[in-house]
Parts: C-alpha cells; sequence; structure tokens
C-alpha cells in the first residue's frame, strides 16, 4: 500500500477523535534535570559528545556536499529509572512532555515560534519561493532516526558521525526524523531538496521573549506535545519500554549561505551546567502504564474503544497484522473498519 498522508485519511474518514476514559495501572510523572548523553551532531565536530555548546543551523549552498539540516543536536534519556520497562510498547500513555534546552549565545536576528513553509528557503529566483511572513527561524525537535547498522540500543554521544566521514547528504548515523504511517523514521535532513514540510514533535518557544524579538544567554527554550499522535505514541511506548528516548533539535536558520549566526544550547559537559549556573536539556514525562487489556477492538489496549484505536488500525491498513484484522480474512481493511466502529 502506497505511503498515506496522516491528513489524507483524516478527510476520507470525515470523524472526530473521540476521547475516552483509560483504566490506569500505573501512572507516573517523571523529571530528569540532565541527559544521559548530549552530542553535536555536526561531521567537522573534533569532541564528539565532550563539547561545551552544541549549534543548530542549515545549509542550501552548492560549494560542499552537507545536509541542508547540516548541524543538529542529540539529546537522549534514559528512563528507566523513573518508568518501569518492558510494559509492552503499546501500554504506555503519555499525556504531556516536555523538553527544554537552554541557550547559550545571544541571537539577535529574531525569534520564530512556528513552523516555516519549505518554500521559504528557496532562492528567490525559484518559481516555487514564497516570502517568509515573519523574521527569523524556529528552532524544532525531532524523533531520532539510526541507520549503518547503528541503533537506538547501541548508539554513544561518540559514536562515529557516518561511514564516510563530514561529506555527504543522507548519511550520517543518527539523523533527526519525523514517523511515517507504521511509526518509522524518515529522516527530515533534506527537508528542502525532499521539497516537503516535515512533522515536527514541536517548535520551540522561548521564555519571556517575544516574536520577533532577540533571544538572550541564558534564556529556555521549551519543546512540549503529547502522545496523541498515533505514530508519536507507537515511538514513545517504543521509547519508554526499551527505557531510553532520543531527540534531535534542528534548525535551517542561514540555511541559506554559509556562515551567519547559528542557535546554540548548553551540554552537560559545559563548565558553568556543571557548576549548576545553566542547565542542560531537561526532560519531564506525565503519564500512564495502562492496564493489559485485550479486547477484540482495543488496539491501544487501554480498556476502551476511541479515536486511538482507529489511529492504530488505519497504521496497520493493507497488512496482514493478526491484532487489527478484526474480522480473521488475512487483510485489514474496510470490513476491519466498519467493525470496528460498531463497537463504539
Amino acid at each position: 500500500m502506497p505511503s498515506i498522508p496522516r491528513t489524507t485519511w483524516t478527510a476520507i474518514i470525515g470523524l472526530p477523535i473521540i476521547a475516552a476514559t483509560t483504566l490506569h495501572g500505573q501512572d507516573f510523572d517523571g523529571e530528569w534535570p540532565s541527559p544521559t548523553a548530549d552530542r553535536w551532531n555536526y561531521g567537522f565536530n573534533q569532541t564528539p559528545g565532550a563539547r561545551n555548546v552544541a549549534s543548530v543551523f542549515g545549509y542550501t549552498g552548492d560549494l560542499y556536499d552537507f545536509d541542508e539540516r547540516d548541524g543538529q543536536f542529540i539529546v537522549a534519556f534514559d528512563t528507566s529509572d523513573l518508568i518501569a520497562t518492558g510494559a509492552g510498547p503499546d501500554r504506555y500513555q503519555v499525556d504531556e512532555i516536555e523538553v527544554t534546552v537552554t541557550i547559550a549565545s545571544d541571537l539577535p536576528i529574531g525569534y520564530d515560534p512556528t513552523n516555516d513553509d519549505w518554500r521559504t528557503y528557496l532562492p528567490v529566483d525559484d518559481p516555487d519561493a514564497a516570502p517568509d511572513a515573519d523574521p527569523g527561524r524556529p528552532v524544532e525537535l525531532f524523533t531520532t532516526g539510526f541507520r549503518n547498522g547503528i541503533t537506538a540500543q547501541d548508539w554513544a554521544e561518540d559514536t562515529v558521525f557516518s561511514p564516510s566521514g563530514p561529506f555527504g547528504t543522507g548519511l550520517r548515523n543518527a539523523y533527526a526524523a519525523d514517523l511515517d504511517l507504521q511509526a518509522n523514521p524518515v529522516d527530515v535532513s533534506n527537508s528542502i531538496s525532499d521539497r516537503r514540510n516535515p512533522t515536527s514533535l514541536a517548535v520551540g518557544i522561548a521564555d519571556d521573549t517575544i516574536p520577533g524579538g532577540d533571544l538572550l544567554e541564558g534564556s529556555v527554550m521549551r519543546f512540549t506535545f503529547t502522545g496523541e499522535d498515533p505514530q508519536v505514541a507507537a515511538w514513545l511506548g517504543s521509547s519508554l519500554d526499551a527505557g531510553r528516548i532520543h531527540f534531535s533539535i534542528s534548525s535551517l536558520i542561514e540555511a541559506e549561505q554559509e556562515g551567519g549566526d547559528f542557535f546554540e544550547f548548553y551540554t552537560r559537559e559545559n563548565p558553568l551546567v556543571t557548576v549548576g549556573v545553566r542547565s542542560a536539556a531537561t526532560l519531564r514525562i506525565a503519564g500512564a502504564i495502562l492496564g493489559d487489556c485485550m479486547e477484540p477492538g482495543d488496539l491501544d489496549h487501554d480498556c476502551s474503544i476511541s479515536g486511538g484505536d482507529i489511529g492504530i488500525l488505519l497504521s496497520r491498513w493493507g497488512t496482514d497484522d493478526p491484532e487489527a484484522d478484526l474480522d480473521g480474512s488475512g487483510l485489514v481493511d474496510g470490513a476491519d473498519f466498519g467493525f470496528l466502529l460498531s463497537l463504539f
């Protein structure tokens, strides 16, 4: 089955997502004041995992062969100390999650708390180019994908950047990603060339800063989202089940030229962080490990039939997934969708 955007499914179905009361097995509300690992994910980083700051920026020139989201920032948290692992990915419900980072240097070119369309990054002579409606460029939070034999379980902050060195596109071992319908990571490092708007987890919102204003050193930037989206829920569930979660922070600021002003963030190795004057990245997750409900149609096992089950069924559309194949035909299709609706 070809990949179909999530917005298309919403238009096809024409149904509201229905909220439901769930039966919680175990609530959690965990806070981590520092990451387990953080890394400036940039090809020319000579001290991976040990640099005091991490900058995020883009590049769309033709002089060098780099990813458009050239400088990225990975922050990883081990969550097993506060959230039990091994319950099964479908049983983790995340009601709220917040990641924060602290800005390490003044940025006087304008703060933008909104997504910018990919067309606004194109050269002005490109027929698809569009003006940017507001000053500045956003900072976005993404999931992290892995490749070239590197996995989430064995990646470390000093893992080699790429099997081919700093040059080349789409090759880095760990990369900023959004999610397809099956919750698989899709590299967003070259989203301008891909001519698409990636779906970030959140856009950074800076404390005490007005849109268009200067960002000052010491300001805290917050990324807040939930597990309401089925694909995000699946990714969160897999991460919490394994006990570690990886985020990638990215921006296309100054993507049209080499050099310029960059967003810089404190890492856990910075001396100001070590002495408690500034903070490295932080994480808060609130939610629950749900009861093990196994009734037909309750695909997210939250002890109720709700919109979340519809999202999961659609993510398995066209497969032979036995749990979503409610009529036992060997194919997840419209008959299973109708059966699920009959359970509401």
